[in-house]
């Protein structure tokens, strides 16, 4: 399936340096915000509950297997995008699956980690191109939770501190010692971490789309931001969020991506109906929709009762010295661009490109036009690096 060349204007983000001074300032305060808070958030959560719940009932009234049936992912027909070289590899003892388009392990490693609620098959534009160069050994990874790699049981297995260690020892399972690490979403809050926690030693060069950087955006968190964000509150409540997630063999993810608000802007071509399969067959694997929901869950406990030395909270903190590329879409109903403001205080070497007429779904909504982007900054950067 070939990406559609659909192209949108895109604007390069410049943070004023008195935004930057200012964020650089309250970077530094950020920290779990206690128990109170954690009170505040569960009372909000009730009419979520609730009106989910009743949603749920009305929408499934005269199918009611369609919510208490296990989800079944072998009633999807997975077409390859491309020939699979798949592999297991083990990171603190559970196995996580990779796929390559073809291992180079001479090459530089380029890892691709994915977000939420999708899989390795997310990044098969950007692999595929990036593959296509010679230059790269190409690799995505299914992080836990997720798809058929392991889910291992627990809420305290999913902390970011976790995440950002299975990143590393995905690199070393690979037979790297660094690499370009390309993230979105979910992925993208792991792929901050990490490179606080390993630093360049670990991360040559970052690229982060759909999810600016996790501390600058928890200083410009507002009100209007933890609106868009109601569904994290939804994804706390045990039970009701998997059935949510998972009945009728995950066709909610349909409205995720194929529907307005959420969905992508360019559906032509870039959406049909054998490209979320993968989604939904991955989404229907016993386990992974509570694994997948625990990321939330552990999120909501290290946002607010962690234990402030923990190594995440430093890493967030931490000013990033490798060359990063973030990509943005403006009509990200999720993430508002403010949260970009100031980044430039917490990764110096930043480029920001906002994607005008653009979703959450940043490498899907515009595929040729983020690889011809991603190429021409890992370009400049290699120059940058035989001029020193």
């Amino acid at each position: 399936m070939q990406a559609p060349d659909i192209r949108t204007e895109v604007i390069d983000r410049v943070s004023p340096p008195d935004v930057i001074k200012a964020t650089a300032q309250k970077l530094q305060q950020i920290g779990p915000s206690g128990r109170q808070k954690l009170l505040m958030y569960q009372l909000a959560a009730v009419p979520v509950w609730l009106s989910t719940a009743v949603g749920l009932a009305a929408k499934y009234a005269t199918r009611p297997g369609a919510v208490f049936r296990s989800p079944d992912p072998t009633v999807f027909e997975l077409v390859p995008p491309f020939p699979l070289e798949e592999e297991y590899i083990t990171v603190n003892g559970i196995k996580l699956h990779t796929v390559s388009p073809g291992r180079r392990r001479d090459k530089p490693l380029m890892l691709f980690v994915h977000g939420f609620p999708e899989l390795w098959y997310s990044w098969r534009h950007q692999m595929a191109a990036v593959h296509a160069t010679g230059a790269w050994d190409v690799v995505a990874v299914d992080m836990r939770g997720y798809n058929t790699s392991d889910k291992p049981q627990g809420v305290e297995q999913y902390r970011l501190q976790v995440l950002a260690s299975d990143v590393q020892q995905a690199v070393q399972a690979l037979g790297h010692s660094s690499c370009t690490l390309v993230a979105h979403d979910w992925g993208g809050m792991v792929a901050w971490v990490v490179a606080g926690m390993y630093g360049r030693q670990l991360v040559d060069k970052l690229i982060v789309m759909g999810l600016p950087h996790a501390g600058v955006s928890m200083v410009n968190t507002t009100m209007a931001q933890r609106k868009r964000q109601l569904y994290i509150l939804l994804f706390q409540a045990r039970w009701l969020a998997e059935k949510y997630i998972s009945a009728d063999n995950a066709a909610m993810l349909d409205g995720a991506f194929r529907s307005s608000p959420a969905g992508l802007k360019n559906l032509q071509g870039t959406m049909p109906d054998e490209a979320l399969a993968w989604y939904r067959a991955a989404l229907c694997q016993p386990g992974a929709a509570t694994g997948m929901l625990n990321w939330y869950r552990a999120l909501m406990e290290f946002t607010t009762l962690s234990d402030p030395a923990d190594p995440a909270w430093s890493a967030i903190k931490r000013q990033l010295d490798m060359p990063t590329l973030v990509l943005h879409g403006d009509s990200d109903i999720a993430l508002g661009e403010e949260l970009l403001d100031g980044i430039e205080a917490a990764v110096p070497d930043v480029t920001v490109k906002l994607l005008k007429n653009c979703s959450h779904w940043v490498q899907q909504d515009y595929p040729i036009q983020v690889n011809e982007i991603m190429m021409d900054w890992l370009s400049k950067q290699q120059d940058k690096q035989k001029q020193r």
